[in-house]
């Protein structure tokens, strides 16, 4: 029998969140979303989804959770009676001309009123191109609008198979020599780097680490492991190649792990982009099989990071399409309490203040 949440003598924090709101933000769905959406919200939802591309719904399931608001108060909803002390926005999609557009976002969640829906905003990560011959200008442009802006994320994730969804335009942006001296801008103010690529660019992530020994760095979603548990695009079609996908999976993540000042963020092994098609049925997985299905990869996770450089997120509302965020930690807190009785505090929420220096009232 699962141990439920709210047993829980701390409240947690939720290290991987995004907010948006395509009604009045820039976002890719904002014209469809001012013409269609408060007028006609089943059109809306059907229209959007035609002109869809293959790959984005093979990646990200149904497009109703990214097409409709997520503020804090949603995300309120979603945990419940979850107690949650903080949370950690990762900027994503935020449109816009020239270098300096992400910042709008940045400007935007300070706006938003996060405490009163439960959990106040405790860090940013936000985008910025680092391949931009602006790049120094813009992380101070993030910092001034922001003192919560802790760390960075430059999106790699892209995969050979055009099936799958490719959020960068090329692969090799961790080896990208304007990437590089970017990360050259990033490493002088001190910033964190969340790095999400797809596992088959693990090296990629090995290669920045060794590279920039003295940059915090998080590995996003433990690096994505694509059709491992199912067809995806052209990808896991067969029991064979899924295997050879974990395995490679579990190799090189390892080889991730040596790098002593990388992090691993416990989340978004439910994206349908995994293969395992939470998103199809009718009714969303619970806790314990939630446990019983994820159980394994994040026991590797564990085993080669240790309780002290991992921490568990939400990615909601990303997540949202194939699991509850209460069955999700519900899960995550019951593969905690395996590793001994300190380290649910550590994994739901102690690490992840300390690695993007939270302030603790």
């Amino acid at each position: 029998m699962l141990r439920r949440i709210p047993d829980l003598d701390f409240p947690i924090v939720d290290p991987h969140v995004h907010h948006w709101d395509p009604y009045t933000t820039p976002r890719r769905s904002s014209p469809l979303a001012r013409s269609l959406g408060r007028r006609w919200p089943s059109i809306y939802t059907k229209v959007a989804a035609l002109l869809s591309p293959r790959a984005l719904l093979d990646s990200i399931g149904k497009t109703d959770h990214v097409l409709r608001p997520y503020l804090p108060a949603d995300r309120s909803r979603d945990a419940g009676s979850l107690r949650t002390e903080a949370t950690v926005h990762v900027q994503a999609e935020w449109l816009g001309l020239g270098a300096f557009a992400p910042v709008g976002e940045t400007r935007w969640l300070e706006t938003l009123d996060h405490a009163r829906a439960g959990a106040r905003l405790g860090a940013i990560v936000a985008h910025v191109d680092l391949r931009s011959s602006r790049v120094g200008a813009v992380l101070d442009a993030h910092l001034a609008a922001s003192n919560k802006v802790r760390g960075i994320r430059h999106m790699a994730a892209h995969h050979p198979d055009r099936g799958v969804l490719r959020w960068c335009r090329g692969p090799g942006l961790f080896r990208d020599r304007k990437f590089l001296r970017g990360f050259e801008q990033l490493r002088a103010r001190k910033l964190r780097f969340d790095a999400w690529a797809y596992s088959v660019q693990l090296a990629d992530v090995s290669a920045l680490a060794q590279r920039f020994p003295d940059v915090p760095i998080v590995l996003d979603h433990l690096g994505t492991p694509v059709g491992a548990e199912g067809p995806v695009g052209g990808v896991g079609h067969t029991r064979a190649e899924r295997e050879r996908i974990v395995g490679a999976w579990r190799d090189d993540l390892a080889r991730v792990a040596e790098h002593e000042h990388v992090h691993c963020k416990l989340s978004g092994l439910v994206m349908p982009v995994v293969g395992f098609g939470f998103h199809e049925r009718p009714v969303q997985p619970g806790a314990a099989e939630l446990v019983d299905r994820l159980g394994a990869y994040l026991r590797h996770a564990l085993y080669c990071f240790g309780v002290e450089r991992c921490f568990f997120a939400s990615n909601f509302p990303m997540d949202k399409v194939s699991a509850s965020y209460v069955d999700l930690f519900e899960a995550y807190t019951q593969l905690a309490m395996e590793r001994g009785p300190a380290a649910p505090r550590a994994l739901l929420r102690d690490n992840a203040l300390r690695f993007y220096a939270i302030d603790v009232p």
